[in-house]
């Protein structure tokens, strides 16, 4: 996966991109993961794969030009535009799942199959979205990963500790975290983390739908993925064991395996 900066209407959008094939785009999360991401490389044997940062993440600029999730869509129909794309795969985590549903909810025919993994976006009475704002990143680690010894977990832990009173944190460890918090936050504060026209304009979504849960996700319930496979005509909804919220860094090679079979199929 190669590096590139694309111009968009809100700004300059920081871009991987790699293999050859179909395209398909990749949206991440509010993690804002991308760079050296072993689930897009494997993804890039089969498809050209493209891989945006969000305006806030990453080096992408436009932020500012960005208040909710509309302003998010649209954008990603520029970054199509722009990008050449007619109806290309998308494949969006959590907040980029999110996007992804509002893209195909209002431009269907702009979105070619569909997967969508731990996806954002509802709300569940009885069955809410987690807080991820002020919480510490040691209790957000044990949400986000099955597997408590996974690198990123590590790291996460390992920050926590050291945001302690009387330690000194480099700022530059903590700065994209903090961007990503901010960033997510100005889309997704209030109402936190869903679209409360959403729900019921997904039976507007033409594209062949896979949803994917993490069996062990603490972070969104199950019951948002059911949902989801539930108003999307002809949805599946298929669920990774040993797998928590972050399925792409967990279980990568077992999610690239689900999207090129749902590709096929």
């Amino acid at each position: 996966m190669r590096r590139e900066l694309l111009d968009c209407e809100v700004g300059r959008i920081e871009l991987r991109r790699g293999g050859s094939g179909p395209p398909l785009v990749y949206l991440h999360s509010a993690s804002g993961e991308g760079e050296g991401l072993e689930f897009l490389d494997l993804l890039s044997d089969r498809a050209e794969v493209l891989a945006p940062m969000f305006p806030g993440f990453g080096s992408s600029e436009g932020i500012e030009a960005i208040d909710d999730i509309e302003d998010a869509a649209f954008h990603l129909l520029d970054l199509w535009d722009r990008l050449g794309l007619s109806a290309p795969a998308v494949v969006g985590l959590s907040l980029g799942g999110w996007m992804a549903a509002e893209l195909a909810t209002r431009w269907p025919e702009r979105v070619g199959k569909l997967v969508l993994v731990n996806p954002a976006g509802l709300y569940i009475p009885g069955a809410e979205v987690k807080e991820i704002f002020g919480r510490p990143l040691d209790e957000l680690a044990a949400d986000l990963f099955a597997d408590q010894a996974h690198p990123v977990a590590q790291l996460m832990r390992q920050m926590a500790s050291a945001t302690q009173p009387g330690t000194e944190v480099p700022f530059e460890l903590v700065k994209p975290v903090l961007a990503a918090l901010s960033a997510t936050a100005k889309l997704a504060w209030d109402p936190y983390l869903h679209d409360p026209k959403l729900h019921r304009r997904l039976g507007r979504v033409r594209s062949d739908t896979l949803v994917v849960h993490g069996e062990r996700d603490g972070l969104i319930p199950r019951a948002h993925a059911e949902a989801y496979a539930a108003a999307i005509p002809r949805a599946r909804l298929v669920d990774v064991p040993g797998a928590a919220h972050l399925v792409p860094l967990e279980k990568p090679r077992e999610l690239a395996e689900l999207v090129a079979a749902h590709l096929a199929g």
